[in-house]
């Protein structure tokens, strides 16, 4: 039904969407905030249709208006920002592309219910493998219109003096490139939940369901069900008995292993003392005995470590996990686990080597923050469907922000960052857009360092995906690194350098692409709301496709203004 109202004409009805939306703040106490601008853009290229021979130079004009919508208050947010980019080539062609960004976090019913939203309208390329760029200028197949739409309600719920705690959700996502790559795609997720208050008496309960659905041109509809639940009894003050169990399945996805199977588990906790506790479980998973012995140890706010160790399915469990926050400076999550039903899925042994029962999940978010230096370390795991592709990113709790006194910079918490501070995160483009679910395995590092007056900017990536919507199977893999150096010449005027590399591979479709560039850039802020920069960039690219090799050199001069 999703595809239906938004096949045709995505923009206007997402404009049309979030503006009927937008009255949900009207009881907020701030006032709406608008921007409005234009940059302007003179570009010269020596490739302007990355060609690996024949190469033609071409003048590019780019006129871009921009407005800006925001507000803040009591019951939420909104905030949205679109620009209309006009391409004048001095072939007499012209190329009008559209960018939005629109996001939405309201709270109608205070504690009650909540609406969350976003859409996203931009340019991206089809395939890493094609001829690319750092830039949307070029006009070249290989580059296709995005658009994606999101909506999640939730509904919050509390009975009987906080005896009884509901909650329920519901995620609406579509998709489209305008292309063969991924024309459109639909999601849905139902999260329904239950559970008893935060101090339970004597009985103590909860359960779940999750179903999560993802529909895509061409390929089997993927569906994923997940049910649980768990009732405990005190029979003493420290010792509880509970019953628990579930179920898992997929459908429509080949090659994923470790669900799908019904389990039920008896088992008692010992809590000796606040921070500490011991639990043991025998069961059935499937049609194998089950069992697991796990602890618990938080001995502050600061700590808190978890471990389980048994057999399912036939075969050794474990799952490790830890939480570590000494202070403001620095933030440590992990966890590992294998064999157990988590909500993370495995891939079989044909794809990639992993036991028959074995799936292995990790996790990992590092954030730290020294005087000079704030680093961000995370990795993730997860099914991704079609339709959530187009804005997979990784971002740090820490927020680095721009020193006006003493040039390099501060740091801030997410909570109490300005406006001006920015989240020192690794954006992950997709090395193909492909219309079907996936497997996804993506680890992403920053470190922001300040050398006084300049600062020092990393980045390092690598995104691994495999193909789980046809039976052919398949997978690609991505890595890039990018580093920048910036320095303040003056309160008005600052310069940059960097450098960028990135390599792509699908092994099966025997395909690779490495690609490089080096930039500087030079920017005066000519007044409070007119400002200018000039630019100067060479890149290559190698892939063993058709595109054969390309270079490119670009000198661009932009004049920005806010009105």
């Amino acid at each position: 039904m999703v595809r239906r109202l938004l096949r045709n004409n995505v923009l206007l009805r997402t404009l049309w969407f979030l503006a009927w939306l937008l009255p949900a703040g009207a009881n907020a106490a701030s006032d709406w905030k608008a921007t409005s601008g234009v940059n302007l853009s003179e570009r010269y290229t020596d490739n302007v249709s990355l060609a690996a021979s024949g190469e033609q130079s071409a003048f590019i004009t780019q006129i871009s208006p921009h407005i800006g919508l925001s507000r803040r208050g009591k019951r939420g947010s909104v905030d949205l920002a679109y620009s209309l980019n006009e391409l004048l080539y001095d072939s007499g062609q012209n190329n009008l592309t559209h960018d939005l960004n629109a996001n939405m976090q309201v709270e109608p019913v205070a504690g009650v219910f909540k609406l969350n939203g976003n859409a996203r309208v931009g340019q991206q390329y089809v395939s890493q493998f094609g001829p690319t760029s750092q830039d949307a200028y070029h006009n070249v197949a290989n580059r296709v219109e995005t658009r994606s739409v999101s909506l999640m309600p939730s509904l919050h719920n509390e009975f009987f003096e906080r005896g009884l705690i509901t909650d329920a959700s519901l995620g609406l996502n579509y998709a489209s490139a305008g292309s063969g790559a991924l024309a459109s795609s639909t999601s849905n997720t139902l999260n329904l939940a239950l559970r008893n208050g935060p101090k339970p008496q004597r009985l103590s309960f909860s359960a779940s369901y999750n179903r999560n659905s993802g529909d895509s041109n061409g390929v089997s509809t993927s569906v994923f069900e997940s049910e649980r639940y768990n009732i405990g009894y005190a029979v003493y003050d420290k010792t509880r008995v509970f019953l628990g169990g579930g179920r898992n399945s997929t459908q429509g996805v080949a090659g994923l292993q470790g669900l799908g199977s019904r389990y039920t588990t008896v088992g008692v906790n010992w809590t000796p003392v606040n921070y500490f506790s011991l639990t043991g479980t025998v069961g059935r998973s499937g049609s194998s005995d089950s069992y697991s012995l796990s602890g618990n140890w938080s001995p502050s706010r600061k700590l808190n470590l978890a471990a389980t160790v048994g057999k399912r399915n036939n075969a050794a469990s474990y799952s490790l996990s830890g939480n570590w926050a000494p202070s403001v400076l620095t933030n440590l999550s992990a966890s590992a686990q294998k064999n157990f039903d988590s909500g993370t899925f495995g891939v079989d042994t044909a794809n990639n080597g992993l036991s028959s029962y074995g799936y292995t999940s990790y996790a990992l978010n590092l954030n730290h923050r020294v005087r000079r230096a704030v680093l961000g370390l995370s990795y993730s795991e997860a099914v991704v469907d079609a339709s959530q592709q187009l804005n997979q990113a990784f971002t740090s709790n820490v927020y680095v922000c721009p020193n006006d006194t003493g040039g390099g910079f501060t740091t801030a918490t997410k909570q109490n960052a300005a406006n001006t501070c920015y989240a020192p995160g690794t954006l992950i483009p997709n090395t193909q857009l492909l219309n079907q679910t996936t497997y996804n395995k993506t680890w992403a590092g920053t470190l922001n360092f300040s050398l006084g007056r300049s600062a020092l900017a990393f980045s390092l990536s690598q995104s691994s995906r495999q193909y789980l919507g046809t039976a052919a199977g398949g997978s690609d893999k991505q890595t890039s690194l990018g580093a920048n150096w910036s320095l303040p010449l003056s309160g008005r005027t600052s310069t940059s350098l960097g450098a960028n590399w990135s390599t792509a591979e699908a092994a099966a479709q025997n395909q690779n692409s490495d690609a490089w560039s080096l930039y500087g850039s030079l920017a005066h802020q000519i007044s409070p709301k007119v400002s200018s920069s000039f630019t100067a960039r060479h890149s290559e690219q190698r892939t063993n496709g058709a595109t054969g090799n390309i270079k490119e050199n670009t000198v661009s001069a932009q004049l920005g203004m806010t009105f």
